[in-house]
C-alpha cells in the first residue's frame, strides 16, 4: 500500500459492476386477498436494502414441475427434493 505525502493511504483497485440475481421463495399458502399485499411487502423490503426491483411475478405452485428441475447430481437438492 502505498502512502501519499498527505498521509492518506492509497486503496486497491475497484470495479464497477451490477450484481443480477433471481430468486425464488418456497411455496405460501396465502389467502386471496393478501396476496398482492405480499407482493408488495417484498417489493418495499427489496427496495429498502437498495436493490432495483425490476420485476415481481406470482406464480401458480400446483402448476406442475419439470421432471428435470432436481437431479441426484443437483448440489442444491437431496435425491430430487430441495434441501432447505
Amino acid at each position: 500500500m502505498l502512502v501519499c505525502s498527505t498521509g492518506v493511504q492509497s486503496m486497491g483497485s475497484f470495479a464497477l459492476v451490477k450484481i443480477r440475481a433471481t430468486v425464488e421463495t418456497g411455496p405460501m399458502l396465502l389467502p386471496e386477498d393478501s396476496i398482492d399485499k405480499a407482493l408488495e411487502e417484498l417489493r418495499r423490503n427489496l427496495k429498502n436494502l437498495g436493490l432495483a426491483v425490476l420485476s415481481i411475478d406470482r406464480m401458480d405452485a400446483a402448476m406442475a414441475q419439470s421432471p428435470d428441475a432436481f437431479t441426484d447430481n443437483d448440489p442444491w437438492s437431496f435425491r430430487g427434493r430441495s434441501v432447505e
